[in-house]
């Protein structure tokens, strides 16, 4: 007879492509873990000696694949030291996926107890029970994990392996030696009592035993029991499916094992970890069972807790992302015939008013908005809202007759959410900005019905806030050629793709060039030259203008020092370049200006630096210090797009300005519309009062050009003289003659 300490089992195995992954599982399950309270009654039951440690070693293996991990198993059932559990990934390219790798291991070692590891969506519950079978055998553990969680889960199953084994020994020992000794007969109902809930059950369902655990955790007394049909203890929570696999287990003399919920005398549920052992006459026949049960009710309970944590948010209590992912994929998964649509909603000036009045503030706004949310769409249970983090927020909208109803619901909300928010002492609003999306783009996956609703609620938010829009098709392709372009403009900036074009600045009176812009140009490998309008707006969002920036400065000064030492006074007198918000807001700009000009030997007041009108005005008091802090090192300060900006020209004296470039609008209407005529006479005669040059941009024509010469403009600059040139275009004219406001059809013939 073998001793029931030789079938104690901590052996773990985990199988998972991540290596790093089979790391974290040794290091958490070497930690510190408590034998589980039973620990005690397992003893008693089993004739165990109390464990002279408070810690359980645990022995973990590991495999990287599904196949490697089958091996293993197959090797320690013939040296006879099996596992007791296995953490089994559910992703492990190439080889087979978790649900695969289960079912393999399963055919060597059926007693194998599974935690299936996963931060996917890949299966539903629905789905890996048909596959998998009764949730007895197996589990989910949801990634990312908690450590403590872990620990359990090994503690826990491996105590239940154990349990198993030690029944089906302890069993087996008692079918041997049933009638030897009343005595020994004595002991075991002795070690059975204390060990769990124990009762006999006949073949027809009567209760012919029950011992004092069994009265204690139902509620009925021993009389109330016994002669009654098992079914009195039954609950409803369980489906006729699981019963019926139950009683055909047990009808082929099998043992049966599992977790089921009874119901007690008082209506409230129990969990039981069960095992049914049919007991057999000497012809192999089914006489009664013997059945054996621990209380789970506490570790179902803790599991409940965690999956709430883990498919909840906690402070609203809507269910969370990976919740409504399970929903998104089982709405897809019902086929084309399902109509359904998501609404995703982020709220306006949320960062503002959490910033401003405090994070609990805006988490009592968080709650607000989930509260509108449940009573708004209450009444159905077709409607799920869901909070994704932070003020985003989804709702999906199930079983549609109409797809257009998605519109009206997300009008509605618009209105709910318009309205103001009391937050204490405070009256705020926060309207929403909502993207739709609808099942008639046939998605497969939840994770792109939900980055396409993403993408549609980003463009509402764009084309103004308290607004919706409906995803369709090109929104994915200019978002997917935008990401492209951000990479490329990455691989740009390291294979030194851009170049720079220069467009002269004109004296209006004396018709010579004396000055360029530097303007960057980007010549991509396939697509060819890309337009500073769409590559411009991506460099500035993703950082990159800073680093482009700096070659743009650095290169046209060398270029412009390169000029003056070759050209001498041939060369144009004044260089200009832009400046973005970014690189205004770099503290270490002024330094780097002051380098570039040193090491290329340039006069500080041949540069010019140009920052748009809108830019100074969107926040006067972060950068004129910072243009004044430029204008020191002797550098010119260039307001460029004048007349964009909605300046006032009675504060033009308190900004640190040389000269006011005239945006292209004014150029364009001067001649057509006397009121802007007015204006840029004003402007002229201000401009000189504050002792400012003035540049004329965008000139086209030649009528423009008189007017702004009748009107005294300094300086012009426009495709009238010439387009913008590349470094050989617009050297080859340095030192003619040519009055460019005389003559620029030749010039521009001469530069193209």
């Amino acid at each position: 007879m073998h001793e029931i300490n030789e079938t104690r089992n901590r052996r773990i195995l985990v199988i998972d492509d991540n290596e790093a992954i089979h790391d974290d599982f040794k290091k958490i399950l070497a930690g510190s873990v408590k034998p589980n309270s039973t620990s005690d009654s397992y003893a008693a039951f089993f004739g165990e000696q109390a464990a002279t440690s408070d810690e359980l070693a645990f022995d973990v293996d590991t495999a990287s694949q599904g196949q490697a991990g089958l091996e293993k198993v197959r090797q320690s059932i013939q040296d006879d030291q099996p596992y007791a559990m296995a953490f089994v990934d559910i992703r492990m390219p190439p080889g087979w996926d978790g649900i695969e790798t289960v079912g393999r291991l399963w055919e060597v070692d059926p007693d194998l107890l599974i935690v299936i590891c996963t931060a996917y969506n890949d299966y539903n519950w629905t789905e890996m029970s048909q596959r998998l079978g009764c949730m007895d055998r197996w589990l989910i553990l949801k990634k990312p994990f908690d450590n403590v969680e872990v620990r359990q889960l090994a503690s826990s199953l491996t105590e239940k392996w154990d349990l198993a084994r030690k029944a089906e020994l302890k069993i087996s020992e008692l079918q041997q030696t049933v009638g030897t000794t009343n005595r020994e007969l004595a002991a075991f109902r002795k070690a059975v009592d204390a060990a769990g809930i124990v009762a006999m059950i006949g073949v027809d369902g009567t209760i012919l035993e029950a011992n004092d655990n069994f009265c204690k955790v139902s509620g009925y007394s021993h009389d109330e029991l016994v002669g009654q049909n098992h079914n009195i203890v039954l609950s409803d929570h369980h489906p006729d499916e699981f019963f019926e696999e139950l009683y055909a287990t047990v009808e082929q003399n099998k043992i049966w094992r599992g977790e089921i919920c009874n119901r007690a005398k008082d209506g409230s549920l129990y969990w039981v970890d069960t095992t049914i052992v049919p007991m057999l006459d000497e012809h192999d026949k089914t006489v009664s069972y013997f059945t054996l049960r621990i209380e789970i009710s506490d570790r179902k309970r803790l599991m409940g807790q965690l999956h709430t944590q883990a498919y909840n948010d906690s402070l609203t209590g809507l269910p969370n992302r990976a919740s409504i992912l399970d929903s998104i994929q089982t709405a897809i998964d019902r086929g084309p015939n399902h109509h359904f649509a998501l609404l995703f909603l982020d709220f306006d000036r949320f960062k503002l008013i959490n910033d401003s009045l405090g994070h609990d503030m805006g988490d009592e706004l968080l709650k607000e908005i989930a509260q509108r949310l449940r009573t708004t769409l209450r009444g159905t249970d077709q409607i799920k809202p869901a909070r994704l983090g932070g003020d985003e927020f989804v709702v999906l909208l199930n079983r549609l007759t109409n797809l257009d109803d998605a519109t009206v619901v997300a009008e509605r909300l618009l209105d709910v959410f318009s309205q103001s928010y009391q937050l204490g002492a405070h009256t705020v609003y926060s309207t929403a900005s909502i993207g739709v999306v609808t099942s008639e783009f046939q998605y497969q996956s939840a994770s792109d019905m939900l980055r396409d609703a993403d993408l549609a609620m980003y463009k509402a938010k764009a084309a103004g806030h308290g607004s919706y829009l409906i995803f369709d098709q090109t929104m994915r392709e200019k978002a997917q050629y935008r990401l492209q372009l951000e990479g490329d403009l990455r691989t740009a900036i390291s294979q030194n793709e851009f170049s720079l074009f220069y467009q002269p600045i004109v004296s209006l009176e004396s018709g010579k060039l004396e000055g360029l812009e530097a303007l960057v140009r980007w010549t991509h490998p396939d697509r060819g030259l890309i337009s500073p309008d769409d590559f411009i707006p991506v460099a500035e969002e993703t950082g990159l203008i800073g680093a482009i920036g700096q070659w743009c400065l650095d290169a046209a000064c060398q270029q412009f020092a390169e000029w003056r030492q070759t050209f001498g006074d041939d060369a144009p007198g004044f260089l200009h370049v832009n400046v973005s918000r970014r690189q205004l807001l770099d503290p270490n700009l002024a330094k780097l200006v002051e380098q570039v000009i040193q090491k290329h030997a340039i006069p500080p007041e041949h540069l010019h630096l140009e920052v748009t009108e809108s830019l100074i005005m969107e926040d006067q008091k972060t950068f004129i210090p910072i243009l004044k802090k430029l204008r020191k090192s002797g550098i010119k300060i260039d307001m460029d797009d004048f007349g964009t900006g909605h300046s006032s020209l009675s504060c033009l004296h308190e900004f640190p300005l040389d000269v006011l470039k005239i945006d292209r609008s004014f150029v364009m209407n001067a001649k057509h519309v006397r009121d802007y005529a007015a204006l840029l006479q004003a402007i002229l005669t201000l401009a000189d009062n504050l002792e400012l040059q003035v540049v004329a941009e965008g000139i086209t024509d030649s009528e423009q050009l008189i007017l702004l010469q009748a009107l005294g403009c300094e300086y012009g600059q426009g495709y009238l003289f010439s387009e913008p040139c590349t470094t050989e275009e617009i050297q080859s004219l340095f030192g003619s003659q040519i009055d460019w406001t005389q003559n620029s059809s030749e010039m521009q013939t001469a530069t193209t």
